[in-house]
């Protein structure tokens, strides 16, 4: 059973800040690093409303907060892999109804040596169809033909200490449009680009986004985030980045957090 995070609201209502968008020159290209792109970035400015007085839900939303605690060292890969990923499946088999699923991709960011790159400050959607699928059969070869199978990527993020800065937005899935998103590759090529080929999605600018951040989580909070979804033709996801607070307290440690990659499939 899903227990959603019921810690007392804080921090304020909303904060001003912004958030980096990719340009129209994404579509079609390519990422070789974090920050490192074939395109160009473009900062908006944005009014990012607290989730804690928010009712949000994940079937609405695209994303909730859950009590999750655990124990687990994630600064070992045999450890979260080993005991971290079952916990993972269950909560997003609980969260979507899905018949199973399976977790992958774990990495530790930031910290006071910017481990993984540090926060990612870019809009984005990690997986497009294609390579949610190619994933899927890599995988979990026994799920067997995934044609006709609907296929959801789920995200779990949480801080591994408490987010004191640089926390992750998410978008309201409800307030995005299939336009906005924009097909990407991983790694530096030059290989003709089509709607099947595996990528992700970075966001373009869209004045009708609504983002939301919950302020001081802490490490037995999971903040859990609808993907691509191979039911949804019109691409209700819920785009995700790094901001910067300007309520944060000077001096506060570098934020560090973990995030986890799962892919649902359904009956």
């Amino acid at each position: 059973m899903v227990t959603l995070a019921e810690r007392p609201a804080s921090g304020p209502d909303h904060i001003k800040t912004f958030v980096r968008y990719s340009d129209r020159t994404a579509d079609g290209g390519y990422i070789e690093a974090n920050g490192k792109y074939s395109f160009g970035m473009e900062d908006h400015p944005a009014s990012v409303r607290n989730a804690r007085i928010v009712d949000a839900a994940f079937d609405t939303h695209g994303f909730s907060l859950v009590k999750h605690s655990t124990d687990v060292d994630f600064t070992s890969k045999e450890d979260f892999e080993r005991r971290y990923y079952p916990e993972v499946v269950r909560l997003v088999k609980d969260i979507t109804g899905a018949r199973d699923a399976v977790a992958f991709m774990g990495i530790l960011r930031g910290g006071e040596t910017d481990l993984g790159g540090g926060p990612a400050l870019s809009a984005h959607v990690d997986f497009n169809a294609a390579a949610v699928r190619d994933w899927a059969a890599r995988l979990r070869p026994d799920w067997g033909d995934l044609s006709g199978k609907r296929l959801m990527n789920v995200n779990v993020w949480r801080g591994t200490k408490p987010v004191e800065n640089s926390p992750l937005a998410v978008c309201d899935a409800r307030s995005v449009e299939k336009s906005d998103f924009m097909l990407v590759r991983f790694g530096k090529t030059d290989v003709p680009i089509t709607p099947e080929t595996p990528g992700g999605f970075n966001m373009a600018y869209n004045p009708r986004h609504a983002w939301h951040y919950y302020p001081d989580m802490q490490p037995d909070e999971a903040l859990v985030f609808r993907l691509f979804d191979t039911a949804d033709p019109e691409w209700h996801m819920s785009g995700h980045t790094a901001i910067v607070d300007p309520t944060s307290r000077p001096g506060a440690p570098k934020r560090e957090s973990f995030e986890v990659r799962t892919i649902a499939i359904f009956d």
